[in-house]
């Protein structure tokens, strides 16, 4: 769970489940970490812009990783872990994100 306000504009906002993409190397160093919110307004067929989490865990809600809200926070911001993400899904949510910027 990460704190996402306050907001501007188009941001999403709230406190609200988000992906951890930075590496455990780079959060023990830095004050932020890269993060991706999830939604729970699930949209089908959204990729690069949206990848599909099935609920696990703490997690209690399908939800979508907004990929195209990826953001660098404070580590304060973040409030609890609910889950884990497999290998497969972090190395997609990788690859919709390099396509977004056109790498």
């Amino acid at each position: 769970m990460v704190n996402f306000n306050p907001a501007k504009g188009g941001e999403i906002g709230k406190l609200r489940p988000a992906v951890v993409l930075s590496s455990k190397d780079d959060n023990d160093i830095l004050d932020t970490v890269i993060v991706i919110p999830l939604s729970t307004v699930v949209e089908p067929n959204t990729m690069p812009y949206r990848f599909h989490i099935t609920s696990r865990d703490k997690l209690k809600k399908n939800s979508d990783a907004c990929v195209y809200e990826i953001r660098a926070l404070s580590k304060i911001r973040i409030k609890e872990k609910l889950s884990k993400l497999n290998v497969h899904e972090i190395k997609s949510i990788q690859k919709c994100l390099c396509e977004i910027v056109g790498q």
